[in-house]
């Protein structure tokens, strides 16, 4: 077999092993998160401005376990499981979440999983509140676009070749508003509510559960 013939084979069966430990995915997922109430430390804590929505991401393996990912996901402010105490603002926020991530798998049995991931993005947000009962119902409006950050551990379990279903946690750190109406009544701002002033966001801690479906491509 002539030198050529043997490099070209060489190089065919390297491409072949690069691409087979390079996997690409995709995949559906459904979930929710609240924030966590300052000075709470009951079991309801995490139940601030609860949010539910879905998502799609993609994810692509870079060397051996490593990978990387890429998920776009809309979130809308919802009473259900948790619904809100009377005392919260009653803030109507939607959300769109862009987010990027490097993480690592691992097998830990022959149709399970597990990984470890941290990433960032960008929240595209509207919120809205009412206010003004007595004098006749008035709402203040306001669009944001604040930095996110996560880590995240998860877990997939293979039912079919190709196909997983997991589960996710997330704890994130996400631009959050103040949900104490008996404050901002007190400020002069109030009388005619300011969205600078009612939606004055400031750094504040998340968690997260997700559940998804992925196929391997």
């Amino acid at each position: 077999m002539s030198l050529i013939s043997r490099t070209t084979i060489a190089f065919l069966l390297t491409g072949a092993a690069v691409a087979a430990a390079e996997p690409v995915d995709v995949g559906f997922r459904v979930g929710g998160y609240g924030f966590h109430r300052e000075g709470d430390q009951s079991a309801d804590s995490w139940t601030e401005c609860r949010m539910n929505g879905v998502g799609v991401f993609a994810s692509h393996g870079v060397r051996g376990p490593l990978f990387v990912e890429g998920g776009l996901d809309a979130y809308v402010s919802q009473a259900f499981p948790t619904p809100s105490p009377e005392t919260d603002l009653p803030i109507d926020r939607m959300s769109g979440l862009v987010s990027v991530a490097a993480g690592a798998r691992t097998q830990l049995h022959s149709r399970v999983r597990g990984y470890v991931q941290v990433g960032a993005g960008v929240e595209l947000t509207r919120v809205s509140v009412p206010y003004g009962a007595a004098e006749g119902p008035k709402t203040v409006r306001d669009q944001k676009t604040m930095p996110t950050g996560f880590f995240g551990v998860g877990l997939d379990l293979r039912v079919a070749r190709g196909t997983y279903v997991g589960a996710s946690f997330r704890t994130l750190v996400m631009g959050n508003f103040d949900y104490d109406a008996s404050r901002l009544e007190m400020e002069s701002a109030w009388v005619e509510p300011q969205p600078d002033v009612v939606f004055d966001a400031s750094p504040d801690l998340a968690n997260q559960g997700q559940f998804y479906v992925r196929r391997d491509l």
